[in-house]
């Protein structure tokens, strides 16, 4: 088994598009993060890495985004710790890295770093969808006139989990197309999106998020209304719909499992220093 460095986010694509496909949900973020590179987001450097076994089939993938933190998807132990070498031995520091629970001690033994648990996350997947009850207001799909309010939203958002946004208007930007807000008296109250749509042999698979409600607003369900709006939109479009909450946010996950969401993993975010 090796470990090698894709040139470029659609070879990284092609490369593990098998691997990806006997997986689609779990490994939705990987292909979602590369679409986002193929379309123009820009990261201060970009590492795509393949693990092979002996035969060149990829065995599980890792991207690292610069200023992100390194991120892998579900794989073999020994194929983790083999992927954390290779991202030490770039010679870039590994200060963090986002990795299902069960391959902790891989990653941190590959990168030679002691892990700091950050952030325990809950992987959900639609499975039997429920429309909420009624909620005063519509949806409505964002527009570039729109842009100022969701760039200070996303801002806000990313302050509350924690989430690193280098370019707040430039996320902002890329969410048209992809994001609604919910509207009361044609005021915006809660906003919500999805990642770019992933396809892979197995699936056409669509990631929710961000969801965010002002704290002002909340207790309303407009969160909810919003979240289903969105899935309605995608319903007829993808074969699966997943997303990632904080595990340790019950109010966040029982909205999300009344709508018909079902644990199918989880990750941790860790920080990673020297030993």
């Amino acid at each position: 088994m090796q470990v090698r460095l894709a040139a470029d986010a659609a070879e990284f694509l092609t490369a593990t598009q098998d691997l990806r496909a006997a997986d689609p949900v779990r490994t939705n973020i990987l292909g979602s993060i590369a679409q986002s590179a193929i379309e123009g987001r820009a990261y201060e450097r970009e590492f795509w890495f393949v693990a092979e076994d002996d035969d060149g089939r990829a065995v599980g993938a890792a991207t690292w985004t610069l200023p992100h933190k390194l991120l892998v998807g579900p794989c073999a132990p020994e194929v983790a710790r083999a992927i954390g070498a290779a991202a030490a031995a770039t010679g870039v520091p590994v200060h963090g890295a986002i990795v299902p629970v069960f391959l902790v001690d891989a990653i941190t033994d590959g990168v030679g770093r002691r892990a700091v648990p950050y952030m325990g996350e809950r992987i959900l997947a639609l499975q039997d969808y429920a429309a909420p009850g009624p909620v005063p207001g519509t949806p409505r799909a964002v527009t570039e006139a729109d842009l100022d309010e969701v760039e200070r939203w996303l801002a806000d958002f990313a302050t509350e989990a924690g989430i690193l946004v280098v370019d707040d208007r430039a996320a902002a930007e890329s969410s048209i197309g992809r994001l609604w807000f919910w509207e009361v008296d044609g005021e915006p109250v809660s906003m919500a999106g999805h990642a770019a749509v992933v396809e892979t042999p197995g699936a056409l698979v669509a990631r929710i998020g961000p969801v965010y409600t002002p704290p002002a607003l909340r207790g309303h369900r407009y969160g909810s209304a919003v979240t289903a709006a969105v899935v309605e939109h995608l319903l007829p479009e993808v074969d699966a719909i997943m997303l990632y909450t904080d595990a340790a946010n019950p109010t966040s996950n029982a909205i999300y499992e009344r709508l018909g969401f079902r644990h199918v993993g989880d990750v941790v975010d860790l920080d990673l220093e020297p030993v």
